[in-house]
């Protein structure tokens, strides 16, 4: 493993990108982080940490491999970690193309660029649990269980694994993916059903307005927290050898059970009545109501409820797990209530 403190983070400005880069700056590690044309302005995950200006940021286009290798020139990274991507999974059916191109050709370029100018680099490589099928008998998903994605994303994603492999195998690049499972914080985007939770509770406890709108309540979720997720990354590249592992809690959370928690976060006191799409919470204090469902918000296309086992994460690396979902909510909920006192309720 290279001695110099220098990593390279395809996907600096989002939420993954933004933590791991806060965490390897601690570490004294100096951090090149890759963005795509026109989101250089996007850095509010940054700014949020306070790093903007000690991430050194360079435009990366992942469909361009001469980009990549100039930028592995230049850096000489001793870590590479490759988080850029198209993460939502229900656009993955509207923009299937997009989704290859981004998370299976551009995992490609990378590997290619790796092996080319920097073989001797560490990297890491974001998967998803969406590569597996849900598992018949219900147990937590682990590095054996069967992988067939139930959507674009998940196969492209389960591409970008195989292709991993291959450059691990037949050129003995170290090179691992992590199957990451849903994991969540406050540098969340808003179009994502936690922090779109979090979001609109807390506007509900500062300045009232109308009921958070969300679909099937009863969806379900392997939720961690995406600051403890980028400590099992680092710890990956941390091993003698290579292993792709998942990365999860092995708990599954209902979105009401997410709602509640935001909720009981934000000082109300939540009850829920009603079932199915007539089901509204209801704050008992003062009779207001926190949320609805919607039908215009149920997925034609849902995935099915999917938790990890990181067992073998664990024992290899001695990564400690994820806060509870309890303490994740609440970092959450703090921070939007913060940013809407402050009137920052723009991202």
């Amino acid at each position: 493993m290279a001695s110099n403190k220098v990593a390279f983070i395809t996907g600096v400005t989002g939420q993954d990108g933004a933590h791991l880069a806060h965490r390897l700056i601690e570490d004294g590690w100096q951090v090149y982080g890759g963005f795509r044309r026109g989101s250089s302005n996007k850095t509010w995950r940054l700014d949020h940490l306070s790093i903007t200006r000690k991430v050194q940021l360079v435009e990366c286009q992942l469909n361009e491999m001469q980009n990549l290798i100039e930028i592995l020139q230049k850096t000489k990274p001793a870590e590479i970690y490759n988080l850029a991507g198209e993460s939502f999974v229900a656009d993955s059916f509207k923009y299937p193309g997009v989704n290859f191109e981004v998370n299976t050709i551009g995992a490609l370029n990378v590997l290619e660029a790796m092996r080319l100018v920097a073989p001797e680099a560490r990297l890491f490589c974001a998967s998803s649990s969406e590569v597996f099928r849900s598992s018949p008998d219900g147990r937590p998903l682990d590095e054996r269980s069967e992988c067939r994605p139930a959507n674009p994303y998940g196969i492209s994603k389960l591409a970008a694994l195989h292709l991993v492999r291959l450059y691990r195998e037949r050129y003995g690049l170290y090179a691992c993916s992590g199957m990451l499972f849903n994991h969540e914080g406050p540098l969340r985007g808003r179009e994502y059903v936690t922090r779109k939770i979090a979001f609109n509770i807390s506007r509900l406890r500062v300045q009232g307005g109308p009921p958070l709108q969300l679909g099937d309540l009863n969806g379900a979720r392997d939720w961690g927290a995406a600051d403890d997720y980028v400590r099992a990354m680092r710890a990956m590249l941390s091993l003698d050898e290579p292993r792709d592992l998942v990365i999860a809690t092995g708990k599954l959370h209902t979105v009401r059970d997410f709602l509640r928690t935001a909720a009981r976060a934000a000082g109300f006191d939540p009850v829920f009545e009603n079932e199915g799409a007539d089901e509204t919470c209801i704050d008992r204090a003062s009779g207001k109501t926190l949320a609805q469902v919607s039908e215009k918000y149920f997925r034609v296309h849902g995935t099915p409820p999917l938790a990890g086992n990181a067992l073998q994460l664990l024992s290899l690396t001695g990564w400690t797990g994820s806060r509870s979902i309890e303490k994740l909510v609440e970092e959450m909920v703090a921070a939007d209530i913060n940013r809407w006192e402050t009137g920052v309720t723009n991202v």
